[in-house]
């Protein structure tokens, strides 16, 4: 294994390999390949051992003595391995994968037959996860229909569900089933209110009869759905209280549907509703927390590259619009002018399974203001349905959870 390993360190090698089984690997090698991962996740070049060992006592600084001597040999070990080709790497890992594989369906079908979990989920998406690694016979693909009335429909499923903002909708027409759109901002900012707004605000997603389905995790359900019957009503709470008993059918409820989603119900149970419900579209909000099985032995970029990678795949199986919503970094915080650098966590990973990435920029606080400054600024940061990119210009009434143009 130490010689796979310090192959693994030339960039070709890594990237050809695929994605690495790092608990495939024995102990203390394992730590390694989890530092490696993460070291060419960061720099995209070839990685010496040397660095390699730097940056893994950087990162495990709690090592005892004993400890940092046997990571010293295995190090030394590894420097003086030999390297093997990036074809015959590849090879390994595929290996690696089905050893790993088959070890996991083991474990999760003694965990079914003892009762332990039930959930045939779980073993079914170990299953589509690693089929990449085996070879299969024929060809899967036979090709779309090219004929141009063919291709021109196409373009007319492309905006199923318009966004109700006319500065947005002039840029990005809408979306449709199988769109993944990663929404980010500071706390504060508006990011509960922007999904409230495109669903229950006039000419929003629930007036055009798409089903709305909500899962949160960052406040309460009720508090996330009062937001939704502000933007309905165009009310705000109080106003909202001194109507009590009188509302009935200003608050479109009859699509819309919100929930928890705590750490036990992770990114299976989201794939177990849409599932059991198929909404047309399903807003997660925060993405970052939920959970994901078997991520334990992953550094927290690549359990949000995997995160993400699951989530664009469930939007795509089950034709559903999935909108993700992330935080930023402290360094958007104040900040109009974003970009996919202030992503928090996995950068690249959010932004590759992303078709649009619409980024929420906030004013700061003026000094002495009793109020917050209500303009905000869509960051179009990235754009595969339009292809446009830029900033929109909007106005946040975040006591009725609603946006303007």
């Amino acid at each position: 294994m130490l010689d796979l390993i310090k192959s693994l360190c030339s960039k070709d090698a890594f990237h050809s390999a695929g994605p690495i089984p790092v608990s495939a690997f024995d102990r203390e090698p394992k730590r390694v390949v989890q530092t490696l991962v993460e070291v060419h996740d960061k720099f995209d070049r070839d990685i010496t051992v040397g660095e390699l060992r730097h940056v893994f006592f950087a990162h495990n600084t709690t090592l005892t003595e004993a400890q940092k001597d046997t990571y010293k040999v295995l190090f030394a070990k590894i420097d003086h391995a030999d390297t093997i080709g990036a074809d015959v790497v590849t090879d390994v890992m595929q290996s690696l994968w089905r050893v790993e594989t088959g070890r996991r369906i083991s474990e999760l079908g003694f965990e079914l037959m003892e009762g332990v979990d039930t959930n045939l989920n779980k073993i079914k998406k170990l299953i589509e996860d690693t089929s990449e690694g085996f070879v299969s016979t024929g060809s899967p693909f036979h090709g779309i229909d090219l004929s141009p009335d063919s291709l021109l429909d196409s373009l007319e499923t492309q905006s199923k569900w318009a966004f109700n903002l006319s500065a947005l909708a002039e840029r990005v027409p809408g979306v449709s089933p199988g769109h993944f759109v990663v929404v980010g901002s500071r706390p504060e900012t508006g990011k509960t209110s922007s999904h409230a707004s495109f669903a229950m605000s006039a000419g929003g997603w629930i007036d055009q009869g798409a089903v709305v389905h909500v899962l949160c995790n960052e406040e309460p359900a009720e508090r996330v759905a009062l937001r939704y019957m502000s933007a309905s009503t165009n009310k705000t709470e109080p106003e909202l209280l001194a109507s009590k008993g009188q509302i009935n059918g200003e608050f479109k409820r009859g699509n819309l549907l919100i929930d928890r989603i705590d750490d036990t119900h992770g990114i299976d149970g989201v794939e177990s509703h849409l599932n059991t419900h198929g909404p047309d579209i399903l807003v997660i909000d925060m993405l970052d927390k939920v959970t994901i099985e078997g991520s334990s032995d992953l550094a927290q970029h690549e359990r949000l590259r995997e995160l993400y990678r699951r989530t664009r795949d469930l939007a795509t199986k089950y034709g559903c619009v999935i909108f993700g919503y992330s935080q930023l970094s402290a360094e958007a915080e104040g900040r109009v002018n974003l970009n996919l650098s202030m992503m928090e966590n996995s950068r690249t990973g959010k932004a590759a399974e992303a078709d649009l990435m619409l980024l929420i920029g906030k004013y700061s606080q003026v000094e002495g203001a009793q109020e917050n400054d209500p303009r905000r600024v869509f960051n179009i940061a990235k754009n595969k349905i339009s292809g446009w990119h830029g900033q929109i210009h909007v106005m946040l009434d975040g006591r009725k959870a609603k946006y303007d143009d």
